[in-house]
């Protein structure tokens, strides 16, 4: 039985073949597009054109008699923190980060100021006008959107969507950072957003350029990397969330487990203003203790919420939605993983 019109099929075969898989196509489709819409061919108009829009593609294109891709516009990317022999295609990914940027941007209702490129000073500002226990996750996003830089996460696009850990789109009237690192910590996310703004803060990111860091997990974790450029977004990152210049942390305890340093990370942090979590992880990664780390931190998180969560709350708390049409909210929605898709 034939669900696709011949025409919407050439569309879909071209998109597959510049990087885009069928399944994520249909995952981006509102909810009216049934398989009775597909295969109508007066329809495929409407649908490419949705599809060109939330994939910053030119719509004409995809009509020629063989359809082809064209981006809406051209930006310089800078992929960064590439694992040899693990590069992802990271086109889907890109496309859809870009579109959701370029909407959140234009609903934020706070002016962008850039984070000053001293990493104690911003810490000193975070503490001072947002509180906290320490420099964690929530006071950082607080900050981010009282200054104009929208933080987003990307939920997860498909089957076979490798997505970046984290990046940032230079918009035309401000940064947005997007964080896609599929971790539920909010140590690893507040690692990875601090590093995004120590990019920005650092100006290493030009007018319509993409920055994307393609991994910053285990392999790839603070000052690692022999890009400058990464480095100093490390460093940045490990200063303004310690306190102090390239931090490490050793526990000196044989047969060390997870609530011992879940115990010690807590105290110390406590009284230095660290978020405990992430020493747990600096811990994990100089000591290559790793399994320890991971649940240490998990401990310490307790009951929390998801990181995802907490960041896409702040995104619906801080943005003006009545300035979005419909469909572009249902997108929105749909790949921030606040409503599931198709």
């Amino acid at each position: 039985m034939k669900t696709t019109s011949d025409r919407l099929d050439r569309i879909f075969g071209s998109l597959e073949a510049a990087g885009y898989p069928r399944k994520f196509q249909a995952s981006l489709l509102p909810e009216w597009v049934t398989p009775d819409v597909l295969s109508d061919e007066g329809a495929s108009m409407e649908i490419a054109a949705i599809l060109a829009k939330r994939l910053g593609l030119r719509t004409s294109p995809l009509f020629a008699q063989s359809p082809h891709v064209e981006s809406l516009k051209r930006r310089d990317t800078k992929y960064k923190r590439s694992i040899p022999n693990r590069s992802k295609n990271l086109t889907a990914a890109t496309s859809v980060a870009v579109a959701i940027a370029e909407s959140i941007a234009a609903a934020c209702p706070f002016e962008y100021k850039q984070p000053p490129n001293d990493p104690l000073l911003l810490r000193e500002s975070v503490m001072r006008d947002f509180g906290g226990r320490w420099l964690g996750l929530r006071n950082l996003l607080m900050y981010c959107w009282a200054n104009g830089l929208p933080v987003v996460h990307l939920a997860e696009l498909g089957p076979g969507v490798p997505k970046m850990d984290g990046m940032v789109v230079q918009t035309k009237s401000r940064p947005v950072i997007i964080l896609s690192k599929a971790a539920d910590l909010w140590a690893w996310q507040l690692f990875v957003l601090a590093h995004e703004v120590g990019h920005l803060a650092l100006g290493h990111i030009d007018e319509d350029e993409i920055l994307i860091d393609e991994e910053l997990g285990k392999d790839s974790y603070a000052l690692a990397d022999a890009d400058l450029d990464e480095r100093a977004a490390d460093s940045f990152a490990i200063e303004l969330l310690n306190g102090r210049r390239d931090a490490t942390y050793v526990v000196v305890e044989e047969g060390l487990n997870a609530p011992t340093l879940a115990n010690a990370a807590y105290e110390y942090g406590k009284i230095n203003r660290i978020d405990p979590a992430h020493i747990a992880l600096n811990f994990a990664h100089h000591s290559g203790q790793w399994a320890v780390g991971i649940a240490a931190a998990n401990t310490l998180q307790g009951n929390n919420p998801p990181a995802p969560s907490v960041i896409n709350d702040g995104l619906w708390k801080n943005i003006d939605a009545d300035v979005f049409p419909d469909d572009t909210l249902e997108f929105l929605r749909r790949t921030t993983g606040t409503i599931a898709p198709n």
